[in-house]
């Protein structure tokens, strides 16, 4: 009788189970929520777009270079005209007319003996084509060269100084500087308002002060 019971009991028992797990509240299941990212990028589009953001923005406005005056009155009466119209201008010195040529020499030597050793000490050194000047107010300077272009004469100092001696560079002749005015017009103002005063050509506004 008691294994009876006993087999009774457990028979109840899963029956009591199997009806809780059938009929029980059924367990909440959350959805799955997709973490939400930056999308992907390829590697060239992630450095144009770098290149983009950090590119300078563009200079607006017009710019215009006035000139060359005849000379500081025709300048100054340019200057009045433009501050009439209300436009600011800057003056500018163009001197690369300036000069005929340009000298590379070493100044004078306390005595032509000195002048003399430094010069053979040059020469060892590789330094060609000087010459020991011997009379008037440049005696014993050491003469380096003449040249038509700056560039010229600051690469044939540049050589010297290299070797250990400071060249000196001068330019010859007294042509005059040619003036000319920088100019950047309000928005939306005409460039003929402009021209009528000088004759003007184009400047890139990157380049105005």
């Amino acid at each position: 009788m008691l294994l009876r019971a006993t087999i009774v009991i457990l028979v109840l028992l899963n029956l009591g189970a199997a009806g809780w797990w059938a009929l029980g509240p059924k367990a909440s299941v959350r959805p799955v929520t997709l973490l939400q990212g930056p999308p992907l990028q390829l590697v060239a589009e992630a450095r144009a777009t770098r290149a983009r953001s950090s590119a300078p923005a563009k200079v607006a406005g017009t710019c215009l270079r006035l000139g060359p005056f005849a000379g500081p009155a025709a300048r100054s009466g340019a200057e009045k005209s433009l501050v009439a119209l209300g436009v600011e201008a800057v003056p500018f010195e163009d001197r690369s007319g300036a000069a005929s040529g340009w000298d590379v020499y070493l100044p004078a030597q306390a005595s032509r003996a000195e002048a003399m050793a430094l010069a053979d000490r040059l020469r060892a050194a590789g330094v060609d084509d000087l010459f020991v000047m011997n009379d008037g107010r440049n005696a014993n300077r050491i003469a380096l060269g003449r040249f038509s272009s700056e560039a010229g004469a600051r690469r044939r100092a540049d050589e010297v100084r290299a070797k250990g001696a400071e060249a000196v560079i001068e330019a010859r002749g007294n042509g005059a500087p040619r003036i000319w005015l920088n100019v950047r017009l309000p928005a939306g103002m005409d460039a003929d308002r402009v021209t009528s005063i000088a004759a003007a050509k184009p400047q890139d506004c990157r380049q105005m002060p």
